[in-house]
């Protein structure tokens, strides 16, 4: 087995005959050669890695358009050296793509001249579509009343959020499909009126709950099925269940607290599943459904012969893709934030087809290094080709890479226009600002806030039947970074309906725990602890949890 060619971790990989079997397939032809993609030098986790850290999801900054010099939020901050230009500007006539093509240059690599390319063309601010009064979210599509949301699709009145698909009024969700009036909801499905849940299918009106399905009226309760007014596992009547209920509402801080612990204690003695993996065949990873032959996949939907891919539904034939739309991909390999048919190194490519080593373009076919392209084909790094001098050109580009390390491999880090710290990489495989330095990552410092008296801290009420209006006026500061954040109208408005307390955190640290709360996207292999045979699963070895294989966890619960 090859070891990862990154220094910094050089552990094992496998590289199979079906990988093999699966580069050639979707290796790029050209007047009738296949120019073959290499097997790939770094581990899987390293290739992840090295995609999500071209992805910013909510690191939002105040801006000026390079356009017009109007106010705007971007994902770009101020002291980033890119043009940027508001959604509407971006989309607009005002500029042309093509005026910024160049030659290829042999004598240079590839890298460098993608740089410059990058530095030289317009970026959006933000990729948002079809965004109704959401303009503070990005990688969004179809959002109406959403604020903080990221890598959200057909939502509405949803708030602080990321990976939430079509839904109504959730608010502060991590990887929801379908959920309506739901709060701190984690990695679970079709839940309505759930406040506090996590690995959950077809659940209503339950608090705190944790893998359970097709639930009603349950509270602190783990691992059951089909089951309602039950506390703490425990069967009650209806009033005996309602009478025990009331003691919880209105919320508080404190008495939330306690009951994640009394669920916590509950969850250590019953059996979890070595795999959320529901309605597939042959299909590893967490959070997959109605697939079939998916390999280490994670938060994946509709999905057919697949690996290594995370937050890509309706996948199709594609490998090591991360946050892929919601259209699809299909065979495409080494993308992210992408669509269509894309191969090795493409990012944010939507509605496209054989694009190879290009960004932000959309609707286009046949481009290679491009960046910003709308509606066009055959063009490289911006320039417009025929299609006898595309298929001329690009084997000629392509050799020029292999000779110079580039070819197969994902974009150099180099050319990620953020910050590691800024992006998805930092949240799955958090480092320290010396730590990228050193591997010649980029990292943002934050500006000192300029020092202004906010007055006194704010004292937050306990219960949210004490809470005034005047409370969306206030700034508050985070029990835990200290940083500043706000209640809006809308979100002041949700609490009240649901009876829950106002957070005492900002939103970037509540997000952070959300993350804490999911297990890594890493398979292990261990033991199933009832019938001893091998299992692949997402808890790895030292934890303390019962695991069983789907078998055995399915005859205890059922």
């Amino acid at each position: 087995m090859p070891s990862c060619a990154n220094q910094w971790c050089q552990q094992s990989f496998e590289i199979t005959d079906a990988d093999l079997a699966f580069l050639e397939k979707v290796s790029p032809i050209f007047n009738g050669k296949k120019e073959m993609i290499p097997p790939p030098t770094l581990c899987p986790e390293c290739r992840m890695q090295r995609r999500l850290l071209f992805r910013n999801d909510l690191c939002l900054y105040h801006r000026k358009s390079d356009l017009t010099g109007r106010a705007m939020i971007s994902m770009y901050a101020q002291d980033k050296p890119y043009k940027v230009y508001d959604q509407d500007e971006w989309w607009s006539d005002r500029w042309n793509e093509l005026d910024y093509g160049r030659d290829f240059d042999f004598s240079r690599t590839f890298t460098e001249q993608f740089r410059e390319l990058n530095l030289a063309i317009p970026h959006q601010g933000l990729f948002t579509t079809n965004a109704e009064n959401s303009y503070y979210t990005n990688h969004s599509l179809n959002t109406k009343n959403c604020y903080l949301i990221a890598g959200a699709t057909n939502l509405e009145d949803c708030l602080f959020g990321r990976f939430v698909i079509s839904g109504n009024d959730v608010v502060d969700g991590l990887s929801l499909y379908g959920c309506a009036w739901c709060y701190e909801g984690i990695a679970s499905q079709n839940c309505y009126q759930c406040l506090f849940f996590r690995h959950s299918r077809d659940c209503s009106s339950c608090l705190m709950i944790d893998d359970c399905q097709s639930c009603k009226n349950c509270c602190m309760c783990f691992g059951l099925k089909s089951k309602e007014y039950c506390y703490l596992n425990e069967q009650l009547t209806k009033e005996e269940y309602e009478q025990r209920i009331q003691h919880h509402f209105p919320m508080t801080v404190d008495g939330i607290t306690a009951m994640r612990r009394q669920l916590a204690e509950l969850s250590i003695r019953f059996p979890h599943r070595a795999l959320q993996v529901f309605s597939c065949e042959d299909c590893t990873g967490d959070m997959v459904f109605s697939s079939q032959r998916c390999e280490s996949c994670f938060d994946c939907t509709d999905s057919q012969d697949c690996k290594y891919i995370s937050n890509s539904p309706n996948s199709n034939n594609s490998q090591d893709a991360n946050y892929t739309a919601p259209q699809g991909i299909e065979q495409c390999y080494n993308v992210n934030s992408t669509c269509g048919m894309c191969n090795s190194g493409t990012f944010l490519a939507w509605y496209c087809s054989d694009v190879l080593y290009s960004r932000e373009c959309h609707r286009g076919a046949n481009l290679f290094g491009c960046v910003g392209i709308r509606h066009k084909e055959y063009c490289i790094l911006n320039k417009q080709y025929t299609k006898e001098a595309y298929e001329k050109l690009v084997p000629k580009i392509i050799e020029h890479m292999r000779k110079t390390g580039e070819w197969g491999e994902y974009l150099h880090p180099s050319l990620s226009t953020m910050g590691y710290n800024e992006t998805l990489a930092q949240e799955y495989f958090p480092i320290t600002k010396e730590e990228a330095l050193s591997r010649g990552w980029q990292w943002h410092d934050e500006a000192e806030p300029q020092q202004q008296y906010l007055g006194p801290d704010y004292v937050v009420p306990d219960s949210i039947t004490d809470v005034p209006d005047d409370i969306t006026k206030q700034i508050l500061k985070c029990e835990v970074t200290g940083k500043p954040y706000k209640i809006i109208p809308q979100e002041l408005k949700f609490y009240r309906e649901m009876g829950i307390p106002i957070p005492r955190k900002c939103p970037d640290q509540r997000h952070k725990e959300r993350m804490a709360l999911r297990n890594p996207r890493k398979l292990w292999k261990r033991n199933c602890m009832k019938c001893r045979k091998e299992i692949e699963t997402t808890y790895s070895p030292e934890r303390p949890e019962i695991v069983y294989c789907e078998d055995c966890y399915l005859s205890s619960v059922y």
